[in-house]
C-alpha cells in the first residue's frame, strides 16, 4: 500500500478560528483524516506545511509512521522548527495512524 495523495482542508465556522482537516489517501481506497491545530493567523502556513511534507509522503508506505515522524522532526523541524511545523506533522500522523487502524481492523 502507498500514499496517492495528501490534501488539507481549510474550514471556517465562523469562530474567528479555522479548522484544518488534513486528507491522505492511498492505492488501496483507504483515506485516513487528521486535524492540525491552528491559531487565528497561522492557518495559511501550516497548510504550506502540510503539502511540503505531503510530497514526501506520496509513493511510500503510510505504515512507516516512525520514519515519517523521524525525517519530519530531524530535516524539516532542524531547518525550520515552529509550532506551525509540529502542528502540520501531528495531522498527517494522525491520519496515517488513521490508515493503520482501518487496514487492520
Amino acid at each position: 500500500m502507498q500514499v496517492t495523495n495528501v490534501r488539507s482542508i481549510l474550514v471556517d465556522p465562523g469562530t474567528g478560528k479555522n479548522w484544518l482537516f488534513v486528507k491522505v489517501d492511498t492505492d488501496a481506497d483507504i483515506s485516513g483524516w487528521g486535524e492540525c491545530y491552528t491559531q487565528a493567523d497561522r492557518d495559511q502556513s501550516i497548510v504550506a506545511h502540510v503539502q511540503q511534507l505531503g510530497r514526501y509522503l506520496v509513493g511510500r508506505d503510510p505504515f512507516h509512521i516512525k520514519h515519517f515522524t523521524y525525517m519530519a522532526y530531524h530535516d524539516f523541524a532542524g531547518k525550520r522548527g515552529a509550532m506551525d511545523l509540529y502542528s502540520a506533522v501531528s495531522g498527517l500522523e494522525q491520519a496515517l495512524w488513521d490508515i493503520v487502524g482501518k487496514r487492520l481492523n
